[in-house]
């Protein structure tokens, strides 16, 4: 078991307002995760116990939403569970029976008091699977204590809402008893999914609950209310030494023996990588890093999925945040030295410099992946150019010839590209070797909001920083050169180009450089 770093006592967890406004997170290496909020409620779209990445490291789809909690224990009924409602109503208001709410490692655990007893929760996945664990633990108590859980279940994407509304009866899901629980199928052709509770009696229902609010999705502009439906009813007696775990899967056999022990042995071995190469960074010397360093070490993980190909079932990519984003180029290739080469994980660095390697077109890596069939969508201009330095710092890390080796030949075609011409009208300027980038309509750079047909800062012309990546690239691609012996002065030539009308930025009058030169009119 890992110290907890982050713990909230009753002045947190007591304060609704201040419950709700921390939320926690954990997830299973595929891009799905478990999502909520200090307090128990749902004020995001995306909270829930079990969204599952269906088509890893995308395809994530609400499964499970909530467990409505009950603890009946000396001749008291004690709600676990907070929810709000469309019409203003909080109920119930299981916060107020929170007693402290800590994170070990990456595991949420919640401490309830009821009366004498102390009751924990705790919510966990396995990695590499889309399972949650929900677990309860008697900690102290002079008498049985009993718990009731309602699960409340979906079948939606992560990124919209259900309202059953008053046609709740028109879909009906199939929930049929299995083995320990209950096996629910949305609708036909849908990936079915498992309540699961090896210690717990079970009933199978089939009721909405309607009108959840969702204060943070009205924060934000958007719709806030939803229906989730009650699928099943778990019932325990709990003891002390004798916990409940719910298990929610996409997989019918999953089991929650040693799995909570899994999870702990499993966050051990990622500081122990990072203890070890922070021990020959400073050659052995006592650590000085605080505390919370460790506990970034673990969410860095959080952020490394595997996105399964035909040639590499076990590669990986980097989802570029929780909880909406997929995995993007930009955001990829610029974490992930701090992700895997500081935190002691060059395999995994390795991994994902050849996974994105391989959807490299035209020249250019992919700017994001999107939700479903679609295919990768390649309008960026620094993407590409982050990944020449994101090969450096591996490189510098790890020494590891073979792979420039077998990359060397992409990234001369890159640059011959960008010579050549990319999309969205990426070239080099013969007359000054600076890079070109952008065309109306299409947002190629890191400034990438865009509404509707309007880009909010199209950059049309020469950005500064793209050709600042632009002249690292060329400096970077003369390196590996020499290190694989290949002749660098190529790119050696076209660096010293860049170099020389780089200064065409520096603006004496303002004292900075331009943003942009070279732009329309």
């Amino acid at each position: 078991m890992i110290d907890p770093f982050i713990d909230f006592g009753r002045e947190i967890c007591g304060d609704l307002e201040a419950a709700e406004q921390r939320e926690w997170l954990v997830t299973n290496g595929l891009g799905g995760f478990a999502s909520g909020t200090v307090a128990g409620s749902l004020t995001r779209r995306y909270h829930g116990l079990l969204i599952a990445a269906l088509q890893p490291p995308l395809g994530r789809t609400l499964l499970v939403a909530k467990l409505e909690e009950t603890a009946e224990y000396d001749a008291q009924s004690f709600p676990l569970s907070t929810d709000r409602w469309t019409d203003g109503t909080i109920a119930p208001r299981g916060y107020l029976n929170l007693e402290r709410f800590r994170l070990e490692g990456t595991t949420p655990v919640w401490t309830f008091a009821l009366a004498d007893a102390l009751l924990e929760r705790r919510v966990w996945m396995r990695h590499g699977s889309n399972t949650t664990y929900v677990r309860y633990d008697v900690v102290r108590s002079s008498g049985a204590l009993k718990l009731t859980l309602k699960a409340l279940v979906n079948y939606r994407c992560y990124y919209s809402l259900t309202r059953a509304g008053a046609s709740a009866g028109a879909w009906r899901m199939d929930i049929q008893p299995v083995e320990h629980g209950l096996r629910v199928t949305a609708l036909e052709g849908a990936t079915p999914f498992y309540l699961l509770g090896a210690t717990a009696r079970v009933e199978p229902a089939e009721e909405w609950y309607l009108n959840f609010d969702l204060p943070a999705e009205r924060f934000r502009g958007l719709d806030d209310h939803e229906d989730h439906l009650h699928a099943g009813t778990f019932t325990a007696d709990l003891k002390s030494g004798n916990p409940l775990t719910i298990v929610l899967s996409t997989e019918s056999g999953a089991d929650s023996t040693h799995e909570l022990q899994a999870r702990w042995a499993r966050e051990t071995v990622l500081l122990d990588q990072w203890t070890h190469t922070m021990s020959r960074l400073t050659d052995g010397a006592p650590d000085p890093t605080p505390p919370w360093i460790r506990q970034l070490v673990l969410a860095a993980d959080q952020f490394i999925v595997r996105r399964p190909l035909a040639a590499d079932p076990e590669a990986c990519s980097v989802i570029a945040g929780y909880p909406w984003f997929s995995d993007w180029g930009r955001d990829t290739t610029i974490s992930l030295p701090g992700l895997t080469l500081a935190t002691g994980q060059p395999a995994t660095a390795r991994s994902i410099l050849q996974t994105f390697a391989r959807f490299v077109d035209g020249g250019l890596l992919p700017n994001r992946f999107p939700e479903g069939s679609e295919p990768p969508e390649y309008n960026t201009a620094d993407a590409t150019l982050w990944f020449f330095e994101a090969i450096r710092q591996y490189y510098a890390a790890t020494d590891d010839r073979k792979l420039l080796r077998g990359l060397f030949a992409l990234l001369a075609d890159i640059v011959d590209r960008h010579l050549r011409g990319a999309r969205h009208n990426i070239h080099v300027d013969p007359t000054d070797g600076l890079l070109y980038a952008g065309e109306p309509g299409v947002q190629v750079t890191w400034m990438d909001a865009k509404a509707g047909n309007w880009v909010v800062t199209p950059r049309i012309g020469k950005p500064v920083e793209v050709n600042a990546l632009w002249y690292n690239a060329l400096l970077r691609t003369a390196e590996f050169a020499r290190a694989i012996d290949k002749p660098p002065a190529e790119y050696e030539h076209m660096a010293a180009q860049a170099r020389a009308n780089f200064r065409r930025f520096w603006s004496p009058t303002m004292g900075c450089c331009f943003d942009v030169i070279d732009g329309p009119g």
